[in-house]
């Protein structure tokens, strides 16, 4: 099942006026009970070459309720914890298991190849597991310009499971009408919401992908670095 997920918030500045979000959602579920083929839906489509890979992100607020953080951007899905006779512990340990609300992970991208920073075209998050609600997604998404603040870009909210029993996985995948989601982007932080999921924590997330490339600078920009650079070449002649 496809659907549009709930968006809300734009406020970014290096932005495009007439931008708009488009956030795509699928699901393999819920399920109650579900399977493995369930859970592991989208273990294809995990990136290890995207943006954050490699990268160590920081965590603040709240500490995530179990699992590893640095499973948010490892390039790996994790196994699932409904093939006995895996012990639960194992699998935990292969996802970010976020709290309720109030845990932030940021992402330090850099200023890129340029120094300009990097052209930010899209976002993919894969959330799963067996049960208690853990695949439903909901989260803040913050862009950092470069030299510049934090500022709102959208909101992920998609819940298709309602009951704690339910499981399964979904996949967010976040674009712009535009082509960009911005440019100039140094780093990038996400901030977990309330879900209706199970009260000890508020989702499994496996993966969190960001896509882009550096940004390059105007053509305008590189004409006007080449002349003045030919300008102190022939001054330096000259002396």
């Amino acid at each position: 099942m496809t659907r549009l997920a709930t968006v809300a918030g734009l406020a970014l500045s290096v932005a495009p006026v007439n931008a708009a979000v488009i956030i795509m959602s699928v699901t393999s579920g819920p399920n109650n009970p579900s399977t493995p083929t369930d859970e592991l839906a989208y273990v294809s489509d995990v990136s290890s070459t995207d943006l954050l890979h490699g990268i160590t992100g920081i965590t603040s607020g709240t500490a995530f309720a179990g699992g590893d953080a640095a499973n948010l951007n490892d390039g790996l899905h994790g196994i699932n914890d409904s093939t006995p006779p895996l012990p639960l512990g194992d699998a935990v340990a292969e996802v970010a298991w976020t709290a309720d609300s109030g845990t932030s992970r940021e992402f330090v991208i850099g200023d890129g190849a340029y120094g300009m920073g990097y052209d930010i075209s899209g976002i993919q998050s894969i959330a799963a597991w067996n049960d208690a609600g853990f695949m439903n997604q909901k989260y803040n998404i913050f862009l950092r310009s470069l030299g510049g603040s934090y500022g709102l870009y959208a909101t992920v909210d998609y819940q298709p499971a309602l009951a704690v029993g339910e499981g399964g996985a979904t996949k967010v995948n976040v674009t712009d009408n535009t082509g960009l989601l911005g440019s100039g982007i140094d780093a990038i932080r996400f901030d977990f919401l309330d879900t209706v999921s199970n009260d000890v924590g508020g989702a499994t997330y496996r993966e969190i992908d960001v896509f882009g490339v550096a940004t390059v600078p105007e053509p305008s920009s590189t004409v006007l670095l080449s002349l003045g650079g030919l300008a102190i070449a022939l001054r330096r002649r000259r002396a």
